[in-house]
């Protein structure tokens, strides 16, 4: 399959997904009782008025979403690879890359069925949770904020990711090189190196930003 129908697979499966979170939970209800101790009606009215205007842009910003995180993890993938012994086109690595990133579109879509069947949303922390993840063994009120986006990030979506991309490489690499067969361990090694590298880094900078603004 090539990396257009692929990249049109992933962002309209996303897109399904967003609509079917708008439709399906009561955002009307969870702005109310999350605001209502602290701004009066006509405010919280106000609020809901502006986010449904520009619902719109959520849609429109959704696909660049998806390409500058498969980008990027692209990038610190080709990074990794260049210092090796082993030779492999970015476009490769792009599409592995491509379709690793459906592992977000399960991730979603378990967090949506947690939501609709196993947890009760009542207000915007609610909603702010990550599936499968240590954060959500821990009291979110004795974390300080600065270490709940890392502790969220660790989940088995994200290991899931490693190993799917761990997989997709060591395939490619094969494919690319029967005379040196590599071994998944060394795929594995490689993809925790470049974009576990990049990841940290991005981690990094979500807890710099959310120290300073905190």
């Amino acid at each position: 399959m090539s990396v257009t129908k692929i990249l049109f697979s992933l962002v309209s499966l996303s897109i399904l997904l967003y609509v079917a979170s708008n439709i399906i939970i009561p955002i009307e209800t969870v702005y109310y009782q999350s605001l209502g101790n602290n701004l009066d009606i006509e405010r919280i009215e106000t609020t809901l008025s502006f986010a449904k205007k520009w619902q719109w842009l959520g849609y429109a910003i959704l696909p660049f979403v998806i390409l500058i995180r498969v980008f990027y993890t692209s990038i610190f993938l080709f990074i990794g690879v260049f210092f090796t012994e082993l030779k492999i086109e970015f476009e490769k690595l792009f599409k592995i890359a491509l379709i690793a990133d459906f592992v977000y579109v399960l991730s979603g879509l378990a967090k949506l069925i947690i939501l609709i069947f196993f947890r009760q949303v009542s207000t915007l922390e609610d909603l702010q949770f990550q599936p499968l993840s240590a954060m959500e063994l821990l009291n979110s009120k004795n974390i300080d904020q600065i270490f709940v986006y890392p502790l969220s990030l660790l989940n088995v979506f994200e290991l899931g990711y490693f190993a799917i991309l761990a997989w997709l490489l060591f395939k490619l690499l094969n494919e690319s090189d029967n005379e040196r067969p590599v071994k998944f361990g060394h795929s594995l090694k490689l993809v925790t190196v470049s974009y576990g590298s990049g990841l940290l880094l991005w981690v990094l900078t979500v807890m710099f930003v959310t120290l300073n603004l905190s």
